[in-house]
């Protein structure tokens, strides 16, 4: 296997490192994508101003001890707000979690880029220009901060946010324009009723307007349950595992791609599918 496959920590089970990485070496998986915030206890860490040198010390030894490499530090916050205080205070969180990075040996700090609700959910003005305007202020001020720290930022698109198609996100990165901002990309977030039959399309879209910035990716699968977008285990839905798998093993080889609401009890079927991929995409192993 060529891709790097590791799992969402506040998707297991029990939320204890005890159990979390008895998960990841029971399934061979060898890194982890991390909110701290949906993973410890809030009486620990109601938000990132918790973070102190001596916390993420303790947290970093834990994974470096269990041979487990974070991802990806998610800081789902909405940096759209449009309550300034709570922007504001949202856009520090983003500060503080690239703080952080650094302590923890992250990959990256990744991130959805927000909602014109406060505070997130969906709203047809995110699809407006003002919503992507925000995005893009917001965006430019937290990597500033990346490049100040030497730090990556990473957006994640999602087809009921400001960044809801490949288009859209080749213009942030122009605007931003900054080798500090890259994506992290998640094909079934770009699905849709309409174009779920265009996967080919939507994959070849996004390796040509933006592929050399994907940093990394996610695993998760989607259905249609009466008429409504549903998340489902990986290799179980819509989403086309064969082209997916081939698409991110040509364009990033040994990259890191987590799973996405794929439980334990399900993650035996999701690897089986995504080994069965891996073999039908002729992989480049090294030796």
């Amino acid at each position: 296997m060529s891709i790097n496959i590791g799992i969402r920590a506040h998707d297991v089970n029990e939320h204890t490192f005890k159990h979390l990485f008895a998960v990841t070496h029971n399934y061979g998986l060898h890194n982890v994508q991390f909110a701290p915030f949906k993973f410890l206890p809030k009486e620990l860490i109601a938000d990132s101003s918790f973070y102190s040198p001596g916390l993420l010390n303790e947290i970093n030894q834990k994974f470096k001890q269990a041979g487990i490499q974070i991802s990806v530090l998610g800081n789902y916050v909405n940096m759209i707000d449009l309550d300034e205080s709570k922007r504001r205070k949202n856009l520090q969180s983003y500060r503080n979690s690239l703080l952080a990075e650094q302590f923890l040996h992250v990959a990256v700090v990744g991130s959805e880029t927000g909602s014109m609700l406060s505070p997130g959910g969906y709203t047809i003005d995110n699809f407006t220009e003002t919503a992507l305007l925000r995005v893009i202020s917001s965006v430019k001020q937290i990597v500033r901060n990346a490049e100040k720290l030497g730090a990556i930022f990473a957006i994640e698109p999602g087809i009921n946010h400001p960044l809801y198609n490949n288009y859209v996100v080749r213009r942030v990165l122009d605007e931003v324009n900054s080798p500090n901002l890259l994506v992290i990309f998640d094909l079934a977030n770009l699905l849709s009723k309409e174009n779920y039959k265009n996967q080919d399309k939507i994959l070849k879209d996004a390796a040509r307007l933006y592929g050399n910035r994907i940093c990394t990716f996610h695993l998760k699968d989607i259905d249609f349950i009466n008429g409504k977008k549903v998340t489902v285990p990986f290799g179980s839905g819509l989403v086309d595992v064969e082209r997916y798998i081939d698409f991110i093993n040509k364009l990033k080889p040994y990259t890191y791609a987590t799973f996405e609401a794929t439980k334990e009890d399900k993650l035996d079927d999701a690897l089986h599918t995504l080994h069965q991929a891996e073999i039908k995409s002729n992989t480049i192993i090294i030796q």
